[in-house]
C-alpha cells in the first residue's frame, strides 16, 4: 500500500495522518488546516522511529473527492465515506486507534473487512485487536500506556522500549514496529542468477534518538549497533532469515574493528555500503562503510569477521549450500573493488619523532 486518505479534521485526523506519514506512505487529506497539527506531532513520530521514505512533504490536500476515493485505504475520522471509494475503508467503529495514535500501538478492528484492516495496520507496526480481545490486552496496548505516562511522548516511548525485551504487550508491539520498519527497507533475498551490486546498499536509517549521548551526537556504542543492523540486512539478503535460524544455524560476529571518522546527529540519515572481502567454508570477512544519507560523507567503517555456527551444538560448522552460493556470488562481484584503507589496520601509537 502506497497511498492512504484521511477524511475529517481535528486532533484525531492529524494523529492518523502523522502515523501514516511516519510509516512511509503518501497521505491525502480533505482538511487543509491539518498541516500544522501534523507538523507538531512529527518530532514524537521521529523519536519512535520512521519507516524508509517517511517525510512530512508526502502530505497533501485533495483537489476533490475523487482523489480521496482513489486511495488504497480511507481512514474516516469524521464525515461520510467518499463515494466510489475503491480501497479499504476504516471508520471510528471499524478501525479505531488509541490517542496519541502516532505512538500508541493499539488499533481496534471490526466489521467485514477486519482481517484486511488488521493486516494493513500490522504492516505499519501497529497492534490490531479484534472485538473478542481480552480487556487486559487492550489496556496494556492502549489506555494503560497513556495512563502510566500521562500521555507524555518521551515517557511513552521509553516505557515501550524498556518492555521490548519481555516480548509481551507493549514491548512486543515495539519490537514488531521495529521489525516492520526494517523489513520495509530490506532488499529482496538473492536468487541464483541475480546481479549483485558492488558494493551492496542494504541498510539505511535515520539516527535513532536512543543512539545519541550527552554530547548530542551518535554515541560510539551505537555505531556498532547500526553496523549490526547492516549485517542483519546482509543476512536476510543471503537467506539467513527467521526460517534459517529456526533450523539452528546463524552467523556470529567474532571480531569487529571500528574507525570513527565524522560525528553525526539525531535524525540525520545514514546509509551503509557493504563489501564482502572474503569467504571460506565457515567464515565471512566484510566491511561496512557508513555514509551520511544526504552528503555522502564517510562517517565510519566497521570491519567484521563472522563465523557460521550450529546454535544447538554450540560450535562452528560449514555454511549451508544455499547461503554459501549467495555469498560466493557476492564475493565474486566484489573481488574487483579496491580494499578500503581501514582493512587490517592495527591500533597503536605513532612512533616518537626524533
Amino acid at each position: 500500500m502506497q497511498q492512504v486518505a484521511v477524511t475529517g479534521g481535528g486532533s484525531r485526523a492529524a494523529e492518523w495522518a502523522a502515523r501514516f506519514l511516519a510509516s512511509g506512505l503518501d497521505v491525502v487529506v480533505d482538511d487543509s488546516t491539518l498541516r500544522d497539527a501534523v507538523a507538531a506531532l512529527w518530532p514524537a513520530a521521529q523519536r519512535l522511529g520512521l519507516f524508509p521514505g517517511a517525510a512530512l512533504e508526502r502530505l497533501r490536500v485533495a483537489a476533490g473527492p475523487a482523489e480521496l476515493a482513489d486511495a488504497e485505504l480511507v481512514q474516516v475520522v469524521a464525515g461520510s465515506v467518499p463515494a466510489q471509494a475503491r480501497g479499504l475503508v476504516a471508520t471510528e467503529s471499524t478501525g479505531r486507534g488509541c490517542s496519541p495514535i502516532p505512538l500508541v500501538p493499539l488499533v481496534e478492528v471490526a466489521g467485514p473487512c477486519a482481517a484486511q484492516l488488521a493486516e494493513f495496520y500490522s504492516s505499519i507496526g501497529m497492534a490490531p485487536v479484534g472485538i473478542d480481545a481480552r480487556e487486559h490486552d487492550r489496556w496494556q496496548l492502549g489506555e494503560g500506556l497513556t495512563q502510566l505516562t500521562d500521555g507524555d511522548p518521551d515517557a511513552l516511548i521509553a516505557v515501550m522500549r524498556s518492555l521490548r525485551a519481555t516480548g509481551k504487550g507493549a514491548g512486543a508491539a515495539m519490537a514488531h514496529h521495529e521489525a516492520m520498519r526494517f523489513a520495509a527497507g530490506a532488499a529482496p533475498p538473492w536468487q541464483a542468477g541475480d546481479a549483485v551490486a558492488a558494493p551492496l546498499a542494504l541498510y539505511r536509517t535515520p539516527v535513532e534518538p536512543e543512539w545519541v549521548d550527552y554530547n548530542g551526537h551518535m554515541t560510539e556504542a551505537a555505531y556498532l549497533t547500526a553496523a549490526g543492523w547492516a549485517s542483519d540486512a546482509l543476512f536476510r539478503y543471503i537467506g539467513d532469515d527467521e526460517a534459517y535460524r529456526a533450523g539452528g544455524h546463524s552467523f556470529y560476529t567474532v571480531e569487529t574493528h571500528i574507525h570513527y571518522l565524522v560525528e553525526v546527529d539525531v535524525h540525520e540519515p545514514i546509509t551503509f555500503l557493504t563489501q564482502v572481502l572474503g569467504v571460506d567454508a565457515k567464515r565471512v570477512h566484510l566491511i561496512h562503510s557508513m555514509h551520511h544519507g544526504n552528503s555522502g560523507a564517510l562517517l565510519c567503517t566497521a570491519e567484521q569477521m563472522l563465523v557460521h555456527v550450529d546454535m544447538r551444538a554450540g560450535r562452528s560448522v560449514a555454511i549451508l549450500p544455499q547461503v554459501a552460493e549467495a555469498l560466493a556470488a557476492i564475493a565474486l562481484a566484489h573481488e574487483h573493488l579496491p580494499t578500503p584503507s581501514q582493512v587490517g589496520s592495527v591500533m597503536r601509537l605513532p612512533p616518537p619523532r626524533i
